[in-house]
């Protein structure tokens, strides 16, 4: 993620920041902007505007605020929920301090993706009446049930235990998993979202089977049998997850997800001068879906393994223990290409 900075001050702030940590202005996300502004009071205590365009559009703050969301919204609108609250359809009791502490993770975690996918300019329609096909999330808080993370039909239901560190810890042994974090999830449900979008309404279909397989080979049966036998021997080469390998759409789902890490934590490399000027520039999120994949990778590779190095020489874990080879970057490449070729087309839902 590329860094933000206080219109009033200059000083370096965090994406969910409500105030300047430097000047105290109060602060907040515009999604027109897609960035963290400046806010300038008015006459009524509960609505702002951006300090830098005095008499602009009135904002108010997401009625989440009190939760930590500090993305804002048109004071003139109905709306009383931002653009990414207003995707969670299902969230826990608020009488559960545990419920609401998770809930508060997840949040914030999903403005982080949310954000992404407007920067990759991959639309997101709120789940409607009018958008049946459209997004929503269920962030379901149910401890010791297991199994309720997933997709179905644009819903993504996530378990709130996994923002439970020791839980997903705990989870990620059994399952023999090296790499478990609750953006992780969530990058995984949306890709099973947009595959429909991004690959079975283009031209594009046969290519995906030719690089992950049939997805038309039974679902449950080879999740069924991934679960009851294990993952087997996992070859990197041709899958980014020994998970990937269950079945063609999982495939799909997992690349999409590392694919997403891969951008989004070389972005926040290139922000913070890691990567070398004349490519910084270039691997901007607004620029870098102009870009071929392997310009990318050949950005990525040294950052995964300083990062990885500094994480050994403090006694942490690998960050990322993937490192992208054979056929799994084609799978990697060909996610690219369909994400750079979305914003040319006219008709991104399915018209029945």
């Amino acid at each position: 993620m590329r860094l933000f900075h206080c219109d009033h001050c200059g000083a370096l702030i965090s994406f969910n920041a409500h105030e300047c940590p430097s000047c105290g202005v109060p602060l907040g996300y515009v999604c027109k902007d897609r960035s963290v502004r400046s806010l300038a009071t008015t006459s009524d205590p509960a609505v702002f505007e951006v300090e830098t365009e005095p008499g602009g559009a009135p904002l108010w703050r997401c009625l989440n605020a009190a939760w930590g969301c500090n993305w804002m919204l048109p004071a003139a609108g109905a709306d009383v929920w931002c653009r990414s609250c207003r995707l969670t359809r299902g969230r826990p009791d608020e009488s559960d301090p545990a419920a609401v502490e998770a809930w508060i993770t997840a949040e914030a975690v999903k403005r982080r993706l949310v954000h992404q996918l407007d920067e990759l300019a991959l639309r997101i329609d709120i789940r409607s009446t009018a958008t049946p096909d459209g997004l929503a999330f269920d962030l379901v808080y149910l401890p010791g049930t297991g199994g309720i993370t997933g997709h179905t039909e644009g819903v993504v239901t996530l378990d709130l235990c996994e923002a439970d560190d020791v839980r997903r810890e705990e989870l990620r042994r059994r399952l023999g998993e090296p790499f478990r974090t609750v953006i992780g999830h969530l990058r995984h449900e949306i890709g099973h979202h947009f595959w429909k979008r991004l690959v079975a309404q283009t031209d594009a279909i046969d290519t995906f089977r030719q690089l992950f397989g049939d997805e038309r080979t039974d679902y449950a049966a080879a999740i069924s049998r991934y679960y009851a036998e294990g993952p087997g021997v996992w070859n990197p080469n041709r899958h980014v997850t020994a998970y990937a390998a269950s079945h063609p759409l999982e495939d799909w789902a997992e690349t999409f997800a590392h694919y997403l890490h891969i951008i989004d934590a070389t972005d926040t490399a290139a922000a913070h001068h890691l990567v070398p000027d004349d490519r910084a520039a270039r691997l901007a999120s607004e620029q870098v879906v102009t870009l071929d994949f392997e310009t990318i990778l050949e950005a990525w590779r040294p950052i995964n393994t300083a990062v990885n190095a500094i994480a050994e020489t403090l006694g942490a874990p690998i960050i990322y223990p993937y490192q992208p080879a054979g056929i799994v970057i084609d799978k990697l490449a060909f996610v690219h290409r369909q994400v750079a070729a979305h914003t040319e087309r006219d008709n991104f839902y399915a018209v029945d």
